[in-house]
């Protein structure tokens, strides 16, 4: 008697049995170079002791030139921000367990990624980025990580991310709350901005808007030269408020070593919170959680969607406030 598929029989399994990398995995399953004939023998060996089957999706994605998916950067450094080398990190591994092989393309390459990838994710968008369009004009199959408009999309639920944590700190009694961020005066859609203003509005409380420079290469770095200014023109030392909303992690490093170096005492005078939940660096800090991990994968799933002609959708992944010391 023949043993049932196994239901949880995927390409990591593959990858753990044989001893190799998910990408080695990948060149096997799909006849790519790169690994020699007694290797992909073993790998295709493996695969059908447990009986793999890939995806729907996985169908999808592995036919032809869209085996290939260009990763596509913002204009700016992003791969230096801790959150988009997790991000990174994670679509690499939800390519691979596909049979996907990512190739990564700096903002000013877009116009080589028709050349080499049949689908892209496209990551880091700005106000009248021409990527998206131009890649559509190609015939390249993509999809964004970012907020909806035409198209496959994800994204956190930024808004209601930022209007928990804007609560959170009302609850606490905070009634001169500032928001922190990037890009402010810009005409341009900020969810996480408008989180915090619907909980002001909701208790009848006056925003404060600090807003950075355009161009943040390194996001705490600005943070924290912007708000220590500030503190070091108060005369009085008296503080316009007692709470910090940071559009991101990052940012709100960045104040809590400049409250740090003043002398204010967190979160006794002043409590701060980010967004993101970074490994590591959130360790003690309020913030709002979002599932990378789960992004990544969706994205890849709706890439398989759209490789497949369905209609398009955005999806917004869930968020959580995780409440720690700085609150």
């Amino acid at each position: 008697m023949s043993r049932e598929p196994s239901k949880t029989a995927n390409i990591r399994e593959i990858a753990r049995r044989a001893g190799v990398s998910i990408a080695s995995v990948s060149r096997a399953l799909n006849g790519k170079p790169g690994i020699s004939e007694a290797l992909r023998e073993r790998i295709l060996t493996i695969s059908r002791d447990v009986e793999y089957r890939p995806s729907a999706a996985a169908r999808q994605l592995i036919s032809g030139k869209a085996a290939v998916v260009g990763i596509s950067l913002g204009r700016r450094d992003f791969e230096l921000r801790p959150y988009y080398i997790l991000l990174y990190q994670h679509l690499t591994l939800a390519l691979h367990e596909q049979g996907m092989v990512p190739i990564f393309f700096a903002h000013d390459q877009t116009a080589m990624l028709p050349e080499r990838a049949g689908a892209a994710i496209l990551l880091g968008e700005f106000p009248d980025d021409p990527r998206a369009a131009w890649l559509s004009e190609q015939g390249v199959t993509l999809v964004r990580i970012g907020l909806s408009g035409e198209g496959f999309s994800v994204a956190p639920d930024d808004h209601h991310g930022l209007y928990l944590a804007t609560r959170h700190l009302i609850a606490r009694g905070r009634r001169h709350i500032a928001f922190m961020g990037g890009e402010l005066a810009l005409p341009t859609p900020h969810p996480r901005l408008e989180g915090y203003r619907a909980a002001l509005a909701e208790a009848g409380l006056t925003e404060q808007l600090l807003s950075l420079p355009h161009e943040i290469v390194n996001a705490s770095l600005t943070s924290y030269r912007d708000l220590s200014r500030r503190l070091a023109k108060l005369a009085d030392k008296r503080l316009p408020f007692d709470a910090l909303v940071c559009a991101t992690d990052e940012l709100a490093l960045g104040c809590l070593a400049a409250l740090e170096d003043h002398g204010i005492a967190v979160p006794e005078r002043v409590a701060v919170t980010g967004f993101d939940d970074l490994p590591t660096l959130a360790e003690d800090l309020t913030t709002v959680h979002q599932d990378i991990a789960g992004i990544a994968a969706m994205s890849v799933e709706l890439l398989g969607e759209a490789l497949a002609g369905k209609p398009p959708r955005h999806v917004s992944m869930p968020v959580e406030l995780v409440v720690r010391e700085t609150s």
